[in-house]
């Protein structure tokens, strides 16, 4: 038995990049409306076509979403091009049956299922898992070759990576000589997952796909109605597109809805999919990543400012700043930042870290940090506190004046509105974010406010380790450190 396909869909450019993606991960990052889903429709129809003997997943965040969207899209296409499921009266069209035994005369040489609950069967042969990431464990004793994910951005970095990419090792589907074939060795098995999804509202899919190198280019194309963004990075493949490359089906109108019932900032992300949008409850909501992140560098005749945060999960860390002086302004660069997860989470080794970086420096140092930094004890009988440690490691930078730590902290709330008040450029200061300092900029970027209007303090807990922090906020906290005592003159103003 054969799948036959009947009508030729049209596809908007960015999804046809999607599919040609040989790729071991593609992400089709689009605006709402873009045609996420039945392009997963399409693809999947192509791998179970191609490959019958092999296993599939098709996943969504929830299983109300995969049964009234997800599904509901696919199933969809499928019948547009005369794929239907089946029953009594459909034969002989009916092409597939869910969560029923396969019908007498299918070939199961593949499967042999007690249920098939959860499970789309195929006259051809292939069966397809279908489930919800909402109970992500679910799915850990099945194995699979190919998978797709629906509106990813819900979901939890861990299930995705964890638990899908780990079960996605069914043998059977090959790329030899730049095409897909049943055959191969073990060297070209091929086995890709592709995920569709709208920005999301947390950092891991940016961090995943390493998006924060490319804001630029980004930037310049999914603003323009004809244009998107793509690229090959490894072994992964990035489609990033605004909902006009779907005009013709949902329409002008929809599209002005949508940019009119929200604000500007959530327009650009549900319309023409920027992952770079402020999403609400920004602590820093002030902080602008196309204005204030730049390509910055290293000055060997200014002094450097490092700035430190003494936690040691998620890591240790430190910033690292230069203060230049252009045209009646101040000019605050980061320029870079050190991050050291265990075993090197020690303020020890991130001091080190520094001079292995900067080992010529000469033009002088100072440093700043926690002021409750004097009153912690180390493992060291030597130290009585972390600045001890600090002034004895970079002892070769200093002078007289390089001790910068503020004598107590000021509230939360002052450094927050002190820190905003600088993105607004309400100050003659100008604060510039390098490129490489991730963390910081995610920091700018994703921490929250909690509802006293300090930090939020909810707690992450680590997959592996199972130790629980505060997962954003440590390169914030350094970064306030040091302009509470650096700009200290408008700050008490």
């Amino acid at each position: 038995m054969e799948i036959i396909e009947k009508i030729t869909q049209k596809v908007s450019a960015p999804q046809k990049a999607v599919l040609k993606s040989l790729s071991p991960i593609s992400l089709f990052l689009a605006g709402v409306g873009s045609g996420k889903t039945h392009m997963l429709g399409i693809k999947t129809m192509q791998l179970i076509k191609k490959f019958p003997n092999v296993r599939g997943f098709i996943g969504a965040n929830t299983y109300l979403q995969l049964e009234h969207s997800t599904l509901f899209r696919i199933r969809e296409y499928w019948k547009s091009i005369g794929v239907h499921e089946y029953n009594k009266d459909s034969r002989p069209f009916g092409q597939y049956v869910i969560n029923k035994t396969p019908p007498s005369g299918w070939p199961t040489d593949g499967h042999s299922f007690d249920s098939y609950n959860g499970i789309i069967s195929f006259c051809n042969g292939c069966v397809v898992f279908v489930g919800s990431m909402d109970n992500a464990k679910a799915h850990e004793g099945k194995e699979f070759g190919w998978a797709v994910l629906d509106e990813t951005k819900d979901t939890k970095e861990e299930d995705v990576k964890e638990i899908i990419i780990a079960r996605i090792r069914q043998k059977g589907m090959y790329i030899v000589d730049g095409l897909l074939s049943e055959t191969g060795t073990a060297k070209e098995q091929y086995n890709p997952l592709f995920i569709a999804t709208s920005p999301a509202k947390v950092d891991w899919i940016n961090n995943w796909f390493g998006l924060d190198k490319y804001i630029d280019e980004i930037s310049a194309r999914i603003y323009n109605n004809n244009d998107f963004f793509q690229l090959q990075v490894e072994d992964k493949f990035i489609t990033i597109s605004s909902t006009y490359h779907n005009v013709q089906n949902v329409g002008e109108n929809y599209i002005n809805n949508v940019l009119t019932q929200n604000t500007k900032e959530r327009g650009k992300a549900l319309i023409y999919a920027n992952p770079f949008t402020l999403t609400g409850g920004e602590f820093y909501s002030s902080f602008d990543r196309l204005k204030h992140v730049k390509k910055v560098h290293y000055l060997s005749n200014l002094p450097i400012h490092i700035s430190f945060d003494q936690n040691s999960v998620p890591y240790n860390s430190a910033s690292i700043w230069q203060i230049d002086y252009i045209e009646n302004k101040y000019i605050l660069r980061a320029i870079d930042e050190i991050t050291l997860p265990n075993p090197r989470n020690s303020t020890e080794e991130v001091c080190d870290e520094f001079i292995r970086r900067y080992p010529d420096h000469k033009a002088g140092l100072f440093y700043y940090g926690d002021a409750t930094g004097r009153n912690r004890t180390t493992m060291s009988k030597e130290f009585k506190h972390h600045y001890e440690i600090i002034e004895f490691k970079l002892k070769k930078y200093l002078n007289n004046y390089s001790d910068c730590v503020v004598r107590s902290n000021p509230s939360c709330i002052q450094r927050r509105d002190f820190a905003n008040k600088l993105f607004e450029d309400k100050l003659p200061v100008r604060v510039e974010i390098g490129e490489n300092c991730h963390h910081l900029v995610a920091d700018l970027m994703y921490c929250k406010q909690g509802i006293d209007g300090a930090k939020n303090k909810d707690l992450y807990t680590d997959p592996d380790t199972k130790e629980k922090y505060q997962k954003y906020g440590h390169l914030g906290d350094t970064f306030e450190y040091l302009i509470v005592e650096l700009l200290k003159t408008y700050f008490y103003d």
